[in-house]
C-alpha cells in the first residue's frame, strides 16, 4: 500500500472543502465551550487531515514533533510539523496571533539543528481559524486565509505533493546538494582517499574489473542506494519506507548484511517471497530489472557510514533535476570533483541548444498549435503522439545520460499536455468510442531511448537515471489527470550499450524504427587524434583511405552517423569543439557529409561549454545539426561573447560549413597563391639553439661591449615583441668572418653551446645542424622591406595587426614574413575583407585567430587589380602608417585595441576598406561582413574554377 494516492485536482479540492467544513465546525465548538490548549490536543490531527487531502497518508515517521534547537535560547523544542526539504508547520492555540508562530519557526530554522539538505521551502502556520503560507526563499508576504476558504487555495498548497513549479535554478541547486550528500556517503564507505578518474577522462575504468574491487562494489551500491532514496520520496512505495527501515530495523554492525537481504528481496517476486517477513521489509514492492539483479559483496558499515545514509534519506529527492544530477553523481569517485562542490555539470540550457532545434522545438510547436486550435480532432492528437513514440532517440556518447534524460522528460511533458487536452475535448464532445485507458494513451517509452557509453560507471548511472526520469514524468501525468502507468516491477528500460561507440555497428545496436532516428550528444572533447588507439578508432569509423591528418576524434561520430543513416530516416546533431569548422579540417569533414546529401539544419557558433571533467577548463564549442531535407529553413545562433547568451541570426540562404550564411564552398589549402596579386609568405627564422643565439635585454650591454660580437647584433622580433613593442635581440652570424669567432669570447662560447645543444637533440634533423652551430636552424632574412605577420592574434581585433619591418630586423618563426616593397601586401592584409576571410575559413586556437599561409593567405581570392585599384590601396597603406605615427610610443596591440581605436586610425582603415571593397567588385564601402562573404566565396569559386 503506497502512502501517496495520485489524486486529480477536483478530488483534492473536494477533500479540502470537507476539511475546511470539518475544522470550521471544530473551532466553532471550541469557541463556544471556551476550550484552550488546542495546539497540544489537535495539532497532529490537523496536519494529518491536511496531508490526506493531497493523498499523503500520515504514516511518515518523524513528521510530527521533531526536536530542534532554538537560536534565541539554545534550548531544545519540538517542531509541530516538519517535512524535510518541503515544509515546516507550527500550530498555535485557537485565536492566537500567527506572528508568534512565525517567530518560533524562524527560531528553529536559525538554531543550527536543521541540516542544509533538509531545509524546508515553505512555512505553514495555523491557529485553526486561519492558515498562513510563506515561501521561505523569497521576501514576499505570506498568503493568509480563513480555514473555511481553504478549498480556494489549492494552488497555494500543491507544493505538498511537489506540484509547485521549481525553477531550473532551484532544481540545479537541489541537485548540487544531492550530489554532495552522495559524495559524503561514498567517502563514508571508502574513505576520503578514494579517488578515480571520471568525467570523460580517458584513464577512467571502462569495466568494473579494471578497478579496485572495493571501489567497484561501492559504485554498484551507490546506484542502488540512489534508487532507494529517490523511491522513498517519489511514491514508488510508502513515503520514507526505506528511511524508516534503515532507522528502525538496522544498526551500524548489521546494516551491510541487511542491505544485501533488502536487495535480494527487491529482486524477488511477491509470490516467491517467504511467508513471514518483518513488517517494514515486507512492504517493499518487487522491482525487477537490472538494478538489483546481481549479488554484490557487502561490507560492514560504521556508525558514520550509517549516519551519512540517514542524512541522505532526509533529503527531498524529488526536487532534483535528474539531467543535471546524473552528471554530478558520476563524479563522486573523484576527490577533486567532490571538493568542487557541484561545479561540474552540463546545464539544461546547453543541452536544449542541441535537442531543441533538432526535434523538441518542432514537436512543441505542433503540440501548441493543436491545443490552441479549437478544430483539432482527437485523432490529430493521437497522430502526433504516435509519431513521437515511433522514433528512436540515441546519444552515442551518453555519459551518465543527461541528454537522454532531458530529451525524454521534455517529450513526456509535450505528451502529457496533449493527453490532458485530448481528455478535456473527449468530455466536452461526449466521448464517442475513445477509451480513457492510460496504458493505451501514454505511448512514449524509455524503451525508445538508446545510449552508447564506454565507461561502465556512467553507463550504470544512465540506466538508473532514465528510470527515475520516467517516474518523474509519470508523477506529473498523475497530477494532471489522476492516473499514470504502473512501472513496478520494471519491464521496460532504456538501452545503454556499454562499449566503444566507434567500434561497433550502430545499425545492429539500434532497431529499425517505424519513424525517424534522432542522434545527438556531446562526444569526447578531444583534439586531433594522435594516440594510436584513437587513430585506429577513427580509421574504423571513416574507413580505409580516409584522410585523417589533424582530424578531431569527434569526427568519428559524424562518420558513424552517416553510415547509420544510409537508408534510414532521421537527423543528427553534436556538440563539438569549434575546430571542426575551422582550418583545413573543414573540407575533410564536411565534404563527405555534404556528398551524402546532408544539409546544416541549425548551428550555434562558438560559445563556452563547461566541461564535466574535474580540472578541465571550459571548451570553446559549436553545435551543428544536420538534415537531408533541403527545404528546411536553417537556423543560426551567434554569440557576441563566448560566455554570453545566444542571439539568433537571420539566414537568407543556407548555413555552410563555416557556419555562415553562404554557399557550400569548401576552402582547401593552396601550395601557391590563387591570385597573382598575392605574394608568397615564409615562416620567420627559427634558431633551435638552446637560447644561445638569442640576446635578452639584460644581456644587451654585455654583448654591445664586445665590438666583434656587437656588429652581428640584430633586433629579434617574435610575435610578442611585434604586438607589444618589446625589445629582444639575436646574434645573426650568417656570412660571418670565421676569424671573428676567435676574436670574441662571447661568440665562441655561445656558438660552442649551440653545437652541444643540437648534438644532444633527439631529432635527427637538429643533430645534423650541429655542423652549422653559428646559423639559425631556419633562416628567412629579407633584403627588402617586408611585412611581419603574427601567427596568432586575438579574435577581438577588428583588423589583422601587421607591421612593416626593414631587412636589419630578424623576424622569428612565431611570425610569417612577406616581401612588400610598395605596401600593396600590407594594404590587402590590413583590410576588413581579409579579416572576414581569416575569421571565416582560418584555423584557431580556442577562439584566437591562427594565420595560415596556405589556407587563408594563398586562398585569399583577390581579383586582378587595375592601376587605379593599386594606387588607392597604397594610399590606404600610407594613411594607416601616418595614423599610427601620431602615437609612436604605442604598441601594435594598443593601436588595435578594439575598444579604444583612435578615430584617425579607424578612418584610415575605412578608407582602405573602401578601396579594397571596390577592387573586389563592390559598388562602395561595405559595412556588413555577410556582404563581404558573398563576394569572397564568389571570387574563390571563380579562381578555383579557372585553376581547375
Amino acid at each position: 500500500m503506497s502512502s501517496i494516492e495520485f489524486l486529480d485536482r477536483s478530488t483534492t479540492i473536494s477533500r479540502l472543502q470537507s476539511f475546511g467544513h470539518y475544522w470550521a465546525e471544530q473551532t466553532a465548538a471550541w469557541h463556544q465551550s471556551g476550550e484552550t490548549a488546542t495546539e497540544k490536543k489537535y495539532a497532529q490531527s490537523f496536519w494529518a487531515d491536511l496531508l490526506n487531502c493531497f493523498g499523503i497518508i500520515a504514516a511518515r515517521q518523524r513528521l510530527f514533533e521533531r526536536e530542534a534547537q532554538r537560536a534565541t535560547t539554545g534550548n531544545h523544542g519540538w517542531m509541530d510539523f516538519f517535512f524535510p526539504g518541503v515544509a515546516i508547520g507550527e500550530a498555535k492555540s485557537l485565536g492566537m496571533d500567527l506572528n508568534a508562530a512565525a517567530a518560533q519557526v524562524d527560531d528553529y530554522l536559525s538554531g543550527g539543528t536543521i541540516k542544509q539538505t533538509e531545509f524546508p521551502r515553505y512555512a505553514i502556520l495555523t491557529n485553526f481559524d486561519t492558515l498562513s503560507i510563506k515561501k521561505l526563499d523569497i521576501d514576499d508576504d505570506p498568503v493568509v486565509f480563513s480555514i473555511t476558504d481553504i478549498a480556494n487555495h489549492y494552488d497555494d498548497l500543491v507544493f505538498l505533493i511537489g506540484g509547485d513549479t521549481l525553477t531550473r535554478q532551484e532544481e540545479e541547486a537541489a541537485s548540487i546538494k544531492a550530489a554532495q550528500l552522495m559524495a559524503e556517503l561514498y567517502v563514508a564507505i571508502l574513505g576520503d582517499d578514494a579517488d578515480e578518474p571520471v568525467g570523460g577522462d580517458p584513464d577512467a575504468p571502462t569495466n568494473p574489473e579494471d578497478e579496485d574491487e572495493r571501489e567497484a562494489t561501492a559504485s554498484m551500491l551507490m546506484t542502488r542506494l540512489l534508487f532507494l532514496l529517490y523511491g522513498d520520496d517519489a511514491g514508488l512505495w510508502e513515503v520514507d519506507l526505506f528511511y524508516r527501515w534503515v532507522d528502525q530495523e538496522t544498526t551500524a554492525a548489521s546494516l551491510g548484511a541487511q542491505l544485501g537481504q533488502l536487495f535480494e528481496h527487491l529482486n524477488t517476486p511477491v509470490s516467491r517471497r517467504p511467508k513471514y517477513l518483518p513488517d517494514l521489509i515486507a512492504r517493499f514492492p518487487y522491482v525487477n530489472g537490472a538494478v538489483f539483479a546481481d549479488n554484490i559483496g557487502m561490507e560492514y558499515f560504521t556508525t558514520d557510514t550509517r549516519e551519512a545514509l540517514l542524512d541522505a534519506c532526509r533529503f527531498q529527492w524529488t526536487s532534483i533535476s535528474v539531467s543535471v544530477f546524473g552528471a554530478m553523481f558520476q563524479l563522486v569517485k573523484s576527490k577533486e570533483a567532490r571538493r568542487a562542490a557541484g561545479e561540474h555539470y552540463t546545464s539544461e540550457s546547453n543541452i536544449l541548444k542541441t535537442i531543441g532545434p533538432l526535434f523538441l522545438d518542432e514537436y512543441q510547436g505542433r503540440a501548441d498549435r493543436l491545443i490552441r486550435n479549437k478544430s483539432s480532432r482527437l485523432k490529430d492528437f493521437d497522430a502526433l503522439m504516435d509519431e513521437m513514440a515511433a522514433n528512436i532517440y540515441c546519444d552515442p556518447a551518453c555519459g551518465s545520460g543527461n541528454f537522454l534524460n532531458l530529451a525524454y522528460a521534455r517529450l513526456r511533458e509535450i505528451e502529457t499536455a496533449l493527453i490532458v487536452e485530448k481528455r478535456k475535448r473527449f468530455k466536452t464532445t461526449g466521448g464517442g468510442a475513445m477509451t480513457l485507458f492510460i496504458e493505451a494513451e501514454q505511448k512514449l517509452s524509455i524503451d525508445q531511448f538508446h545510449g552508447f557509453e564506454i565507461g561502465w560507471w556512467p553507463a550504470k548511472i544512465a540506466e538508473t537515471s532514465m528510470f527515475l526520469v520516467d517516474h518523474q514524468a509519470n508523477q506529473k501525468l498523475a497530477k494532471a489527470i489522476g492516473e499514470a502507468p504502473e512501472r513496478l516491477p520494471i519491464t521496460i528500460t532504456a538501452h545503454i550499450h556499454h562499449g566503444n561507440a566507434l567500434r561497433f555497428d550502430w545499425r545492429d545496436a539500434l532497431p529499425l524504427p517505424k519513424g525517424q532516428t534522432f542522434i545527438f550528444g556531446n562526444p569526447p572533447f578531444r583534439g586531433d587524434a594522435k594516440e594510436k588507439e584513437q587513430l585506429n578508432d577513427l580509421q574504423l569509423a571513416w574507413g580505409a583511405g580516409a584522410q585523417l591528418s589533424r582530424m578531431d576524434y569527434v569526427t568519428g561520430w559524424h562518420a558513424k552517423a552517416i553510415a547509420y543513416y544510409h537508408d534510414r530516416a532521421g537527423q543528427f546533431a553534436y556538440v563539438t569543439t569549434n575546430s571542426i569548422v575551422q582550418g583545413d579540417q573543414v573540407p575533410r569533414l564536411f565534404g563527405p557529409i555534404f556528398a551524402a546529401g546532408w544539409h546544416i539544419k541549425f548551428a550555434h557558433r562558438t560559445f563556452s561549454w563547461d566541461s564535466q571533467a574535474p580540472g578541465q577548463a571550459a571548451v570553446h564549442c559549436v553545435i551543428v545539426g544536420f538534415t537531408r531535407d533541403a527545404a528546411t529553413c536553417p537556423r543560426l545562433w551567434g554569440y557576441p561573447h563566448v560566455k554570453g547568451e545566444a542571439v539568433e541570426q537571420r539566414v537568407a540562404g543556407r548555413i555552410n560549413a563555416y557556419l555562415v550564411d553562404g554557399p557550400n564552398i569548401l576552402v582547401t589549402k593552396a601550395s601557391t597563391p590563387l591570385s597573382p596579386e598575392v605574394r608568397t609568405a615564409f615562416y620567420g627564422s627559427k634558431p633551435t639553439d638552446g637560447g644561445n643565439l638569442i640576446v635578452e635585454t639584460d644581456e644587451y650591454n654585455e654583448v654591445m661591449a664586445d665590438p666583434v660580437a656587437a656588429k652581428y647584433l640584430r633586433q629579434y622580433v617574435g610575435a610578442r615583441e611585434l604586438l607589444h613593442g618589446e625589445l629582444r635581440f639575436c646574434l645573426w652570424l650568417d656570412g660571418m668572418d670565421p676569424t671573428d669567432l676567435n676574436r670574441s669570447a662571447i661568440l665562441k662560447t655561445r656558438v660552442e653551446a649551440v653545437r652541444d645543444f643540437r648534438a644532444k637533440s633527439k631529432a635527427a634533423s637538429t643533430r645534423e645542424f650541429a655542423d652549422y652551430p653559428h646559423l639559425f636552424r631556419q633562416r628567412a632574412a629579407q633584403k627588402v622591406p617586408y611585412l611581419c605577420i603574427p601567427i596568432h592574434v586575438s579574435e577581438n581585433r577588428r583588423f589583422y595587426p601587421v607591421q612593416r619591418l626593414y631587412p636589419d630586423a630578424i623576424a622569428s618563426n612565431a611570425n610569417f614574413i612577406l616581401p612588400d616593397e610598395d605596401g600593396l601586401q600590407f594594404g590587402l592584409m590590413s583590410s576588413s575583407m581579409f579579416m572576414t576571410w581569416q575569421k571565416t575559413v582560418g584555423g584557431r586556437i580556442k577562439s584566437d585567430l591562427r594565420f595560415g599561409s596556405t589556407l587563408t593567405w594563398y586562398t585569399f581570392p583577390v581579383p586582378a587589380l587595375t592601376d587605379d585599384h593599386r594606387e588607392a590601396i597604397k594610399d590606404g597603406f600610407i594613411a594607416i602608417l601616418e595614423a599610427r605615427m601620431r602615437h609612436p610610443k604605442r604598441s601594435l596591440a594598443d593601436h588595435y585595441n578594439h575598444l579604444v581605436m583612435e578615430p584617425e586610425l579607424l578612418r584610415a582603415h575605412y578608407s582602405l576598406d573602401r578601396a579594397i571593397d571596390k577592387a573586389f567588385g563592390a559598388p562602395d564601402f561595405l559595412r556588413d561582413d555577410q556582404e563581404r562573404l558573398d563576394i569572397l566565396f564568389a571570387r574563390y569559386a571563380d579562381l578555383t574554377r579557372n585553376r581547375a
